[in-house]
């Protein structure tokens, strides 16, 4: 994968981008990106954890005075003893946003999907700045291939992750079901940065989620 093809795409569609070769480079970045900001919401992703940057978000969230940075995340709510529901909602008004994406093609579209929303919502009209933290296996050729993915790979290993007994964990491909339980129930395409937003997408020389 040739990130800096990628990387050129994605400038074409307004968007600030940033190459790591690893997980510490890309941690880095972020740390540079987040100078300033005062807080932050946070999406569920595998990739922030494997690269150790939700690490560096729960040490900026712990720290006093004006260096710290509050962390909306539903994870450190929980552990707090705090109502989920009021960090989603925060997060949605916060200085930034960071988060992965599902899927991406090579030409920069980047694909999500959703349970209840709430990462989705951040990304398309929340905090003005949002960071998208993309190692390089989430990147496909085309955007059929990166739908695909989407689709079929993506979908049943969040029902699996989130412990939803839907008919893709069984059969290990979406069936186009019709439940409560989905955990796609809402699915953006990003084909172009929106205006009046700074999207910064940090691409990472690593496997990093899935």
């Amino acid at each position: 994968m040739e990130l800096k093809k990628v990387a050129e795409a994605l400038r074409h569609k307004h968007y600030e981008v940033h190459v790591a070769e690893d997980s510490e480079e890309a941690r880095a970045i972020v740390k540079d990106l987040l100078k300033g900001v005062k807080s932050i919401g946070k999406g569920g992703s595998q990739t922030l954890r494997q690269s150790g940057i939700w690490d560096d978000l729960l040490y900026y969230d712990s720290l006093e005075g004006d260096d710290r940075i509050e962390l909306f995340s539903t994870t450190s709510y929980k552990a707090k003893g705090l109502d989920p529901d009021i960090a989603l909602r925060k997060g949605m008004t916060a200085d930034a946003y960071i988060c992965s994406v599902n899927s991406m093609s090579e030409d920069g579209t980047i694909y999500n999907v959703d349970g209840i929303g709430n990462r989705v919502g951040a990304i398309i009209y929340g905090p003005r700045k949002v960071i998208f933290v993309v190692g390089r296996n989430k990147i496909h050729r085309t955007k059929e291939e990166a739908w695909d993915h989407l689709r079929n790979v993506i979908c049943p290993k969040h029902c699996i992750t989130n412990k939803k007994p839907n008919p893709c964990v069984k059969v290990g491909r979406c069936v186009d079901c019709s439940l409560e339980t989905m955990e796609c129930k809402v699915t953006s395409k990003l084909s172009y940065a929106l205006p009046n937003r700074e999207y910064i997408v940090v691409l990472v020389n690593e496997d990093l989620g899935y």
